[in-house]
């Protein structure tokens, strides 16, 4: 797990990407709070579980994390978002806040041919292709690339269908504040589920980010940042 900052914690829970390193969004959030950010059983280099087989167990899993260290703010984007509303429906008392940036989990995910090429895929993922650039530019060697396939096949198998037809009522149960970040030009999981999202959460805001794609705190790291700061400052 890799941690930095100091301040109130907040937990950050990956999507399929894993333990990418500690981007510049964590640089200016850790301006104010501890940063956990750990990589999931199966994930990587951490091994499987045996009891961890859905995402719901994923939940569970966290869900024993945080009743040993303590209540914390958490973050989750992707199939991370899902993970992190699944632990706030099975454990409020010690999710201080959620923060979703384009989750997974609402609505089954859409089924559409895969890409034609690992290039392919990650310029879906970016609306500003100068980053896409950037990212494709960065050397990978064999065993990066295994563990970036370990970390889809992880990803599919705890994830299935992507949805949890469950899941809207029991967010609607819950009291705690939240902030759903999406990018406009999110590809891979439209913005148009943000309003559900918001509906769903009892004391939920909501910001969209323009000229953005699937990850918009890689996109406009610092203005993410920022609008999760003041979001969490409030919760001070």
């Amino acid at each position: 797990m890799l941690q930095g900052g100091q301040g109130p914690r907040v937990l950050f829970l990956h999507g399929a990407a894993g333990l990418s390193g500690w981007p510049e969004f964590f640089q200016h959030l850790a301006r104010g709070h501890e940063i956990w950010f750990p990589e999931h059983p199966g994930f990587g280099l951490t091994p499987e579980s045996p009891d961890i087989g859905s995402t719901a167990d994923l939940a569970a899993y966290y869900r024993d994390f945080l009743r040993a260290s303590g209540p914390c703010h958490v973050i989750g984007s992707s199939f991370g978002g899902w993970l992190a509303a699944e632990l706030a429906t099975l454990d409020p008392e010690h999710v201080r806040s959620l923060t979703l940036i384009g989750p997974a989990g609402l609505r089954p995910r859409v089924a559409s041919a895969p890409p034609a090429s690992e290039e392919a895929f990650v310029r879906k993922l970016y609306f500003d292709q100068g980053v896409a650039d950037r990212v494709l530019a960065e050397p990978m060697d064999d065993a990066q690339r295994a563990l970036q396939k370990r970390n889809r096949a992880a990803t599919a198998r705890l994830g299935g269908s992507f949805h949890n037809p469950r899941l809207e009522t029991a967010l609607a149960g819950l009291d705690i504040p939240a902030l759903v970040l999406w990018g406009d030009h999110d590809q891979l999981v439209p913005a148009e589920q943000a309003a559900l999202w918001q509906a769903s959460l009892r004391h939920a805001e909501m910001t969209i980010f323009t000229d953005c794609g699937h990850l918009p705190h890689f996109e406009q790291p610092q203005a993410v940042a920022q609008r999760i700061l003041d979001f969490l400052r409030q919760q001070a």
